[in-house]
């Protein structure tokens, strides 16, 4: 028998930890573009901002809207083991094509450069470490009482847009401090870890749009 599910109001207060999990996950997302940033160092400015917005134009939706599909599957399934397990297999696989992509796409805007195959590696390595804060998060979502279709959702044009902020802004950093330091890299790479984990969570609010009505609500309510 599964316990009764209670939908909160939506001007209820937060779940409790929602906060902390908001800020470890946009600390988590810096630390990647982070190691990113690192890795793709030795490549012109323009390729680099090429390979950004090739992955930000076809990532952000095809994950967001898996995600939708299969949040509701972990809170919905009676047996939420082979819910979870796909909700995160399919984060990691997006992720992993994305960052291969990328690196095959340097490879041939610029085959005498190349990226380095460790730092790909390290980008993979990060993520597959990131399963158990994955499988964490989705039992909090599935004992949270929230139906994810009753809240909102993060709108993809939003987020690309707030990414390719990010990204201009760092590329502007790195030409101007490549005048003035040969350390610009890690010192670029290092603002975009505290710039996300700082105003990540500020403007995650923003980035959020209220999901289409549905004809019929699931529950898991029935015992």
């Amino acid at each position: 028998m599964n316990p009764a599910r209670h939908t909160p109001h939506a001007g209820g207060p937060r779940q409790p930890g929602a906060a902390r999990t908001l800020r470890i996950r946009y600390t988590v997302v810096g630390i990647i573009l982070a190691v990113t940033w690192m890795g793709e160092s030795n490549e012109p400015v323009w390729e680099h901002a090429l390979r950004c917005v090739v992955i930000l134009l076809i990532v952000p939706p095809l994950l967001l809207l898996s995600e939708r599909r299969l949040t509701r599957a972990v809170y919905e399934s009676e047996q939420p083991r082979w819910a979870i397990a796909r909700l995160i297999t399919v984060r990691i696989a997006i992720i992993s094509a994305s960052l291969c992509g990328a690196y095959l796409l340097g490879c041939l805007l610029d085959p005498h450069a190349g990226g380095s195959l460790v730092f790909l590696g390290v980008r993979l390595l990060l993520v597959l470490l990131s399963i158990p804060l994955q499988a964490r998060a989705a039992h909090r979502t599935r004992a949270s009482g929230v139906h994810p279709s009753t809240g909102p959702v993060v709108s993809p044009p939003r987020l690309i847009a707030a990414k390719l902020i990010l990204i201009v802004a760092a590329l502007l950093a790195q030409t101007l401090l490549d005048h003035y330091t040969h350390d610009a890299t890690v010192v670029v790479a290092a603002a975009l870890v505290i710039a996300v984990a700082v105003m990540g969570p500020k403007i995650h609010p923003r980035l959020l749009i209220a999901q289409a009505a549905t004809k019929t609500e699931p529950t898991r309510a029935a015992a």
